[in-house]
């Protein structure tokens, strides 16, 4: 198992931060991370993801929620390869002060491919950091 993880604090009610991130369809606006995230975000359902890193085609696969807890936390599970390279996703976010929250993902990697994959890996964690900055800018300037 591999893992990626990354926080940054938004100065903005946590209600909002929701709101941006929930608004999937928008992402490819904002989002260098992850392009395409569609489908009802509800446990049990199947989303489509596109991923996007650098010097590469974009990635695309299914995802399932396996968990919603609005304006908190949502957790998506997905492979690219079934049993060979599985991502579990988390999106958290918590409430610091009315008008702070702290926003952060953490991905844990498993599988026979993690084993081959560090330049993936490595490039997913810059692309993490990369979305988490953006959404930052895009909820303090709403």
């Amino acid at each position: 198992m591999k893992e990626i993880k990354g926080s940054v604090m938004i100065n903005v009610a946590a209600e909002k931060v929701w709101a941006v991130l929930s608004e999937r369809a928008m992402y490819k606006e904002w989002n260098p991370f992850i392009t395409q995230l569609s489908g009802e975000l509800k446990e049990g359902n199947l989303l489509d993801v596109a991923v996007v890193l650098p010097d590469r085609p974009d990635t695309k696969f299914k995802s399932k929620v396996m968990k919603v807890e609005p304006g908190k936390e949502f957790l998506t599970k997905g492979a690219i390869k079934k049993g060979l390279f599985t991502s579990e996703h988390s999106f958290l976010i918590e409430t610091i002060e009315d008008n702070k929250c702290v926003f952060s993902q953490k991905i844990k990697f498993t599988g026979l491919m993690t084993l081959f994959a560090g330049k993936v890996i490595k490039d997913s964690q810059v692309a993490l950091n990369k979305m988490n900055e953006e959404l930052k800018k895009r909820c303090e300037k709403k």
